[in-house]
């Protein structure tokens, strides 16, 4: 025999091996029957089929089956298609017994383990539980169970078909239930999972901020108004909110004109001239009326409020400054009411804290140019209307 043939008998031998390896494992996949996931998965399309065709006896064999084989690696039911078969097949105390002990974490322990096959258990179960909600809670009343056990399964069935339902406000009415049932089931086993699974509400979170472009009209008091005519303004504001204290801080820039001549060394600034009104401000307020609609809020602050020609004259002629009333202490005082855009009415249980807003606000300024100039005694009052946004997270209360 020749090295050559040799090679090739060696060769042949090796291919078949390998090749028949290959086949071997291809048959035992072929016909892998006895898998965990594959069983989970038969039976849950068993369960489906049998509870499309109303047998409901089957159903409940069928689970207590793939039940029994679930472990640390694998899970056959989320919660709410168990809970939703129990309802089914009557098991009224073995669902009153898993809410009862029903632990947040189980969800998370669903991450580790290897899941059902994707199907319409869930669907169809949900879908004619929602079809027949006043069937399932008639079977309830008329159950031997004790109220209070027929109340929180009752309880538990709402929140299972809050999603099917076509009504923002179903929270708000379980929440309310929820309350009524914690009030007279007290103390009761079933307190916690009451209220941190079917009870849920947001409330705003602590800090939020609002922008503002605003616009109105001022009138001056005093002297100021024998010397100014009333000014219009155009301005920015920023507020930063913490609970329901607001810091407002605002650029207000009016323009108005002289009333009479200003001398000043240079000559005669002429009645009717440009005059520019700067006043920044800060001021605190907090919010004693605050609803889906409206929000109200007085404050009161700090300002400095500067009348002059305008910079653009002033770089020109820099003696113009003469007539200038310097930036000086002043005072302001006032209310904002913030219109709310968007819906009027929304769900108690999930509150407006983010919105467009229509912003009227009220002020009363209190220059100290008296202090400063002779004969500029005088006030400013001011009425803007602003149009901004709100922006403030909600987290849950419960």
């Amino acid at each position: 025999m020749t090295n050559g043939f040799k090679l090739a008998f060696i060769f042949l031998l090796f291919s078949n091996f390998i090749f028949g390896q290959v086949d071997s494992i291809k048959r035992q996949i072929m016909q892998y029957e006895e898998s965990k996931s594959i069983i989970i998965s038969k039976g849950r399309n068993l369960l489906l089929d049998k509870f499309i065709e109303g047998d409901l006896q089957k159903v409940k064999e069928v689970k207590d089956y793939l039940v029994q084989i679930e472990d640390e690696n694998y899970f056959a039911f989320y919660p709410a298609e168990y809970w939703f078969i129990l309802y089914w097949t009557g098991d009224y105390v073995e669902l009153a017994e898993d809410i009862r002990n029903f632990d947040p974490d189980r969800f998370e322990s669903y991450n580790t383990k290897i899941r059902p096959s994707n199907d319409m258990l869930y669907n169809k179960l949900n879908e004619k539980s929602f079809e027949n909600e006043s069937q399932i809670k008639n079977q309830i009343q008329t159950s031997n169970l004790d109220s209070e056990t027929k109340e929180v399964i009752i309880l538990n069935l709402e929140w299972l078909l809050l999603g099917i339902r076509n009504d923002v406000y179903a929270q708000d009415s379980l929440n309310h239930q929820a309350d009524i049932f914690l009030k007279i089931y007290t103390p009761s086993e079933f307190e916690g999972f009451v209220k941190n699974q079917v009870r849920y509400k947001e409330v705003p979170k602590d800090w939020g901020m609002t922008f503002e472009f605003f616009t109105g009209y001022s009138i001056y008091t005093g002297n100021l108004s024998e010397n100014y005519s009333n000014n219009v303004p155009i301005g920015v504001a920023f507020d930063i909110c913490y609970k329901k204290f607001e810091l407002y801080l605002r650029d207000y820039i009016g323009f108005n004109e002289t009333r009479k001549d200003f001398n000043y060394s240079l000559g005669i600034w002429e009645k009717g001239s440009e005059i520019v009104v700067f006043l920044p401000e800060a001021s605190l307020g907090y919010v004693v009326y605050n609803d889906n609609r409206y929000k109200l809020s007085p404050f009161a602050g700090i300002g400095s409020m500067d009348i002059s020609p305008p910079t653009s004259d002033t770089k020109d002629i820099p003696e113009l400054k003469e007539i200038s009333l310097e930036f000086t202490t002043t005072y302001i005082a006032g209310f904002n009411l913030d219109i709310k855009l968007g819906a009027k009415h929304t769900p108690e249980y999930r509150p407006k804290t983010s919105y467009g807003f229509i912003r009227v606000r009220y002020g009363y300024s209190m220059p100290g140019f008296e202090k400063k100039y002779n004969g500029m005694s005088g006030n400013m009052h001011y009425i803007t209307v602003g149009f901004g946004g709100m922006a403030r997270g909600v987290g849950r209360e419960y």
